[in-house]
């Protein structure tokens, strides 16, 4: 059974300005993601972020587990290169979680699909 979950996305702007966006699944294959930037991201919510300056993606947090167990990362609605996050290593409960350093540029969409 497929289980919506929200989650944590942490970008570090070229300011020095933390960016903390939530993000939303539907937990099914193939879905795009939803972002918020100042509430909890839900169905309805946009299906991307544009960062106002370069960032760089430090940390995906995700409060539970999914069904489906990956995520890719789309920039300007193209796969990312290197972007694919496991769920499963990103719960929020592992303080040994993945260190990311994603960069992506001021103005970009960002957005995310489930796998």
């Amino acid at each position: 059974m497929a289980t919506a979950v929200n989650y944590q996305l942490a970008f570090l702007g070229k300011s020095g300005r933390t960016y903390t966006i939530s993000g939303y699944t539907a937990d099914t294959a193939g879905v795009i993601n939803t972002f918020a930037a100042n509430t909890a991201a839900v169905a309805g919510s946009p299906n991307y972020w544009r960062p106002p300056e370069d960032v760089v993606l430090v940390d995906w947090s995700m409060t539970t587990g999914t069904t489906q167990t990956t995520g890719v990362l789309t920039e300007n609605g193209a796969t990312k290169n290197g972007a694919i996050i496991s769920y499963v290593a990103h719960v929020s409960t592992n303080s040994n979680r993945p260190k990311l350093s994603l960069p992506f540029p001021a103005g970009t969409l960002i957005g995310a699909i489930t796998i």
